[in-house]
């Protein structure tokens, strides 16, 4: 069918063109038919040749801000630098308090008693007293005099100990001394320290008394005497410990 239509075709053409070699030899126009249709579009020729760069266009405008970046990571830390100067020396600060700590530089009792010529063979013989400004301290105290203790028959001995408010110190230890003799009618008096350091006191009043009488353990004390035609003295200290 096709094959027919193109001969059909080609002899509307030869047709065309006889009737021009007509024309053109009698010099009258032949019949001429009305044109065709056109024809169907030809296939795709093949791609040309990449045209050369075009010229660099204007720069554009400078676009909008982004938005923030997030945070990046820690970075290394830098080289040491090199030590500054050495600066201003500040002004004086205010004096700081303590009252708990302001005690004295020496908190310090001394009593004395001259010729006491005690010839009580028990009982308190001197009291003296101080007044403690800290728990937390101990107190030293030192009796010096003189002492004797006669013998009467079996009774050889006496004893003479230091009292705080009326008991005997037990931290560290006692403060005591003991005088014995077994010689009938010696009557010696001899100069005497009764000395120590006690803990444990509790801060306040403090009454420090010098007493006389038995021996430990338990023996009857003999015939004393203290603080002969001389002075007796006591003195009583707050120590840090």
């Amino acid at each position: 069918m096709a094959r027919l239509l193109c001969s059909l075709i080609s002899l509307v053409c030869l047709l065309f063109c006889l009737s021009d070699v007509v024309t053109q030899l009698t010099g009258e126009t032949a019949l001429q038919c009305p044109a065709g249709r056109d024809g169907r579009d030809g296939q795709p020729g093949s791609s040309g040749l990449n045209g050369r760069d075009g010229i660099p266009g204007a720069a554009g405008r400078d676009g909008k801000d982004g938005a923030p970046g997030r945070d990046g990571g820690a970075g290394l830390n830098g080289e040491k630098g090199d030590t500054g100067d050495t600066g201003l020396q500040g002004a004086a600060g205010i004096p700081g308090t303590c009252p708990p700590c302001q005690l004295p530089k020496r908190n310090i009792t001394h009593c004395t008693w001259d010729a006491s010529n005690d010839d009580r063979d028990s009982g308190v013989i001197h009291q003296c007293s101080l007044i403690k400004q800290r728990g937390q301290t101990a107190i030293l105290v030192r009796w010096t005099g003189n002492l004797r203790s006669k013998t009467t028959g079996s009774k050889t001995c006496s004893r003479w100990w230091i009292t705080f408010n009326g008991v005997e110190c037990d931290d560290p230890a006692k403060i005591d001394v003991q005088m014995y003799t077994n010689t009938a009618g010696h009557n010696f008096h001899a100069p005497s320290i009764v000395e120590g350091i006690c803990y444990n006191i509790e801060e306040g009043t403090v009454n420090v008394q010098l007493h006389v009488g038995d021996c430990r353990p338990g023996n009857e004390h003999g015939d004393a005497y203290t603080g002969w035609n001389s002075v007796s003295r006591m003195i009583i200290e707050e120590i840090e410990l």
